[in-house]
């Protein structure tokens, strides 16, 4: 068997297994799926038992101190943001997503450019309501479903979300601060790899209690990785 033809099935196997284990066909999923499967190729980690009672030595649970980083960075962001927003007519990161998502679909039904910012119903609709009160989005009758509408740029919003561009890189610049280009190529595989995972839990799961989602996807895939 030459090289090419068994390097074609050892990917034909691999490609199986994310089928099984993912079953969708996202390119970039399944690049990050393969690099973990064959460069970083760890073995179960053996999450170490959570003592409440230890609570001041939080820094000893590697993953409760990457969930209070992350939140800590994500506070950060938003004083940037909230930077980038003086002078314009833009309150929260929310409105510049929408207005973003909605340059490049041109119109969106409302219940998919809300689906799309992972926002509950209510909470979307009062971003949308600000929007169009600020002049930013309009809405219209869906062509196919008179029941339903669709939101999109006007003039105004336009111009809004294109003068903030500019502001955000520099908002993106700051948060991504002293990395090296090597080292923000392995961050973004990292919280790829966490967006994939979460996504899925968002898609098939979303309702489920916590105790149930803990063991579906926390203690069931450690067992998978030591059996």
């Amino acid at each position: 068997m030459s090289n090419n033809i068994f390097l074609m099935k050892q990917l034909l196997d691999y490609l199986e297994s994310y089928e099984k284990e993912v079953g969708n066909g996202n390119l970039k999923e399944f690049s990050v799926f393969l690099k973990d499967k064959v460069i970083n190729n760890e073995p179960a980690n053996g999450k170490s038992e959570f003592e409440p009672e230890k609570f001041q030595l939080y820094k000893s649970f590697p993953e409760i101190e990457f969930s209070t980083l992350l939140t800590e960075l994500f506070r950060f962001a938003k004083h940037y943001v909230k930077k980038a927003f003086e002078g314009t007519s833009l309150k929260t990161l929310d409105e510049f997503g929408f207005l973003a998502t909605l340059l490049r679909k041109e119109s969106l039904l409302k219940n998919e450019l809300i689906r799309t910012h992972l926002l509950e119903i209510s909470s979307g609709s009062e971003v949308i309501k600000r929007l169009v009160k600020n002049g930013l989005i309009k809405e219209s009758t869906d062509k196919n479903d008179k029941r339903a509408k669709r939101v999109s740029l006007t003039p105004k919003g336009v111009k809004e979300i294109m003068n903030a561009f500019g502001s955000m890189h520099k908002v993106s610049e700051i948060i991504i601060g002293n990395l090296t280009s090597g080292e923000l190529t392995e961050a973004l595989f990292v919280f790829n790899k966490l967006k994939y995972f979460h996504q899925r839990i968002h898609d098939q799961d979303k309702n489920t209690c916590l105790s149930d989602l803990h063991d579906k996807y926390i203690e069931q895939s450690v067992k998978s990785e030591l059996s």
